[in-house]
């Protein structure tokens, strides 16, 4: 019975372990060859006492699909955005399975809530203790995004559409 339950625990955390190493590289593939998408960021408080420095992100409305569009989404699906020569996107329409154009990209989402209350995977950004100011002035978050929609935050992006990077 004792080796059958250390044989038990031995393959449960080879299968844990696996399953963890092989997320991390479907995540890292999208960071190495997804496509650099540039989503606007309305304003928000910068910090968190509780959990340490990070920048909540919240999304500007061009980014997301209108009201009246929301309504009958399923809870999980994806929109096609609209990239300009900044690769920053804007709303095109919602997914229909289609082929993209050259300037267009596929965004998972999920809805949250009953209002359409819509959410990215890519909700904030932790960043080193005392960096808050480097960030602060922060416009756009920076994701690599799959064909699928998958999308990976990798940094933020001030004013001039370049991301931040920390000296």
């Amino acid at each position: 019975m004792k080796r059958a339950s250390t044989w038990l625990v031995l393959a449960g955390t080879i299968l844990v372990l696996g399953v963890a190493n092989t997320t991390i590289w479907q995540r890292q593939q999208i960071v190495d060859h997804g496509r650099p998408v540039l989503l606007e960021l309305r304003p928000v408080d910068p910090r968190s006492l509780i959990q340490g420095d990070f920048m909540a992100l919240a999304y500007a409305e061009t980014v997301f699909p209108g009201p009246e569009e929301r309504s009958g989404l399923p809870r999980r699906g994806s929109f096609i955005v609209t990239l300009d020569a900044d690769n920053v996107a804007t709303f095109a329409r919602l997914d229909t399975g289609g082929p993209l154009a050259a300037s267009e990209a596929r965004i998972k989402y999920k809805l949250i809530d009953r209002r359409g209350g819509m959410r990215l995977g890519a909700e904030s950004y932790f960043f080193e203790e005392g960096q808050a100011d480097v960030f602060a002035d922060a416009e756009y978050s920076v994701l690599h995004v799959d064909t699928a929609g998958n999308s990976v935050l990798v940094g933020l992006a001030g004013p001039d559409k370049a991301t931040i990077r920390v000296d």
